[in-house]
């Protein structure tokens, strides 16, 4: 009785770790969906900035192709609401949306986008989409200097599904090593004292926690661009 009550039990188990080995080696279970509620702060004047600059990060696989219909997911379709994406070749816009324009206006979904609310109330951005493993992160661009910012700085959307968990991750990913740059998250919130959040690579210095839907900026100041590739995911 006990050999075949063993069989009995074994066989299903058996069947059981076939199946998640199987569900495990997926391309599905690397392309998960994503959904998150993000919290745009609201009131930005341009002498506090960056205080209240909501940087977000889309999935790289996403229903927004143009600023308006981000603007509409993100309730922002209005007055006040402006959408942002940097050129860091140049310095200059590659994206500037106010929302309550109608025109599309294309966006690149593996740059960093920020939204400026210049209203009194805040919104909230409900970011829908999955990964898509065919799109690399763009070109980040080295020589960076203050003196020329914003140019050559680096908003990267950060891949939803990167095993990335702390600044010095995005950094060894980069291969960036002592004095060859930095990677930089901002926080809008209005109460705290320091809205930019700065890790130079390969120290123990601000190694903070990546946030889902949140953009990073890539200060690459060594010579020499990174070309743009998928960084290790789930």
């Amino acid at each position: 009785m006990i050999p075949q009550l063993r069989s009995k039990l074994i066989l299903p188990l058996l069947a059981l770790l076939m199946l998640l080995a199987a569900w495990i080696e997926s391309p599905l279970a690397s392309n998960m969906g994503f959904k998150f509620n993000k919290k745009l702060y609201a009131g930005f004047v341009i002498v506090q900035a960056p205080k209240r600059d909501n940087w977000i990060s889309l999935p790289y696989n996403n229903p927004y192709p143009d600023a308006k219909k981000l603007c509409v997911a993100c309730g922002a379709a209005g007055a006040g609401f402006t959408i942002f994406q940097l050129n860091p070749a140049t310095g200059a816009a590659l994206v500037n949306y106010p929302c309550a324009l109608v025109a599309v206006v294309p966006l690149d979904a593996s740059r960093g986008v920020r939204i400026r609310n210049t209203g009194p109330l805040p919104a909230n951005c409900i970011i829908v989409g999955s990964h898509d493993d065919a799109t690399p992160l763009p070109t980040i661009l080295g020589g960076f200097t203050l003196v020329q910012a914003p140019k050559k700085e680096n908003w990267i959307s950060v891949p939803y599904h990167t095993t990335w968990n702390k600044a010095e991750d995005v950094c060894v990913s980069l291969g960036l090593g002592p004095g060859a740059g930095s990677v930089i998250r901002i926080n809008p919130d209005p109460a705290v004292g320091a809205n930019v959040v700065s890790h130079p690579c390969v120290t123990v210095i601000n190694n903070f926690a990546i946030r889902p839907a949140e953009a990073l900026l890539i200060r690459k100041t060594s010579a020499g661009d990174i070309v743009g590739f998928i960084p290790l995911h789930l």
